[in-house]
């Protein structure tokens, strides 16, 4: 039973924060390869369950979006301004980087909700975009369990 609980505290914190769970799992005991293993079936959880909640999520902001527009338009309002200097710089960095530049870097850096909803964001309509992180995240997995080994 208190395996267990150990098992799920590193899931559940590689679903959330992925930078810190492999300290997380060799302070609760682990081994290498379980480390990796618990890192990898929790980021990749996680990375899946915040994709598709963001795409969905997303989904209602640019309905209710259009809907708002729609009432400004119909009361004889200015549209809002869409282009503003945060949304540049978004957009020149997914056209600079794409989405092999989110999912190499992103994962440890952001944690996997935000990469997960950056990548819901402007990738969802490529069918590489899950498959791509999911690789990205079994690889950080292995990564980090080394680098946190030495810590230990």
């Amino acid at each position: 039973m208190q395996d267990m609980l150990g098992i799920l505290t590193v899931v559940a914190t590689a679903m959330v924060k992925f930078m810190f769970t492999g300290l997380v799992s060799y302070g609760l005991g682990h081994s290498f390869w379980q480390t990796v293993l618990y890192m990898a079936i929790g980021g990749c959880l996680g990375m899946t369950l915040f994709y598709f909640a963001g795409a969905r999520v997303l989904e209602w902001f640019r309905v209710r979006y259009i809907k708002r527009s729609a009432e400004r338009k119909a009361q004889g309002l200015p549209r809002k301004k869409i282009f503003t200097r945060t949304n540049r710089s978004i957009v020149k960095l997914k056209g600079r980087y794409g989405l092999f530049g989110l999912a190499a870097l992103a994962p440890p850096t952001l944690s996997i909700p935000i990469t997960a909803v950056i990548a819901a964001k402007y990738f969802r309509h490529d069918q590489r975009t899950l498959p791509t992180l999911l690789v990205s995240v079994l690889a950080w997995s292995f990564v980090l369990s080394v680098m946190w080994s030495f810590v230990r």
